[in-house]
């Protein structure tokens, strides 16, 4: 007579949960999408983004992206820093006041007026600097040279070649831009090429 049959199959339940809290036999973990950090997300969503703009399905590298934008953003930073903040052609070392921009145009400035007030209170930096200023009047006037508010004070010496010019020219720009303290003898040097200069342009 037959014998019925027996499952002879046993599960040992404590060794069944001592393997599934082994992190070595967690399987499943392998096609868990790993956690991205904070700048992957981003790149991920301004990828995203450029996707539905475009329509654009393919393997972009959009980190590239990224740092191309970022390098165009940085380029516009420094262009409108550079035109915000340009420095002038007559500009002082340091601080520009109101009164420097106004004395930048050559026209609408009564230069004999101004200087006269500058060499009553010894200043002779902007004495120094009328002069010159009243000197680049005359020459524009005499159309010697072709005034413009950008042109640097070499750009003028290029188009009037005059030693007496270029002498004056060194003279205002270390007192201008190379902090050179002028003086009353600094002063009468330019009036004395100015005179020379006036007279070399009648003949």
């Amino acid at each position: 007579m037959l014998q019925p049959l027996t499952d002879t199959l046993s599960c040992d339940t404590t060794l069944l949960h001592q393997y599934r809290a082994d992190e070595a036999y967690d399987y499943a973990r392998e096609l868990q999408a790993p956690e991205l950090d904070w700048t992957s997300w981003l790149i991920q969503k301004i990828g995203d983004f450029f996707s539905d703009i475009f329509d654009y399905d393919g393997d972009l590298d959009f980190r590239m992206v990224v740092y191309i934008f970022l390098g165009l953003v940085v380029v516009g930073l420094i262009a409108f820093i550079l035109y915000r903040y340009q420095f002038k052609l007559f500009g002082r070392t340091g601080k520009v006041t109101a009164e420097d921009d106004e004395e930048d145009n050559i026209y609408g400035v009564n230069f004999d007026a101004v200087y006269e007030k500058a060499m009553a209170q010894k200043d002779y930096y902007k004495a120094v600097r009328i002069v010159y200023l009243r000197t680049l009047r005359w020459l524009s006037d005499n159309n010697m040279i072709s005034w413009q508010l950008y042109k640097t004070p070499t750009q003028y010496t290029r188009e009037f070649l005059s030693a007496e010019f270029g002498r004056m020219t060194t003279a205002f720009m270390r007192v201008r831009y190379g902090n050179y303290q002028a003086s009353e003898e600094t002063v009468k040097l330019l009036l004395d090429l100015e005179s020379k200069i006036k007279e070399g342009g009648k003949r």
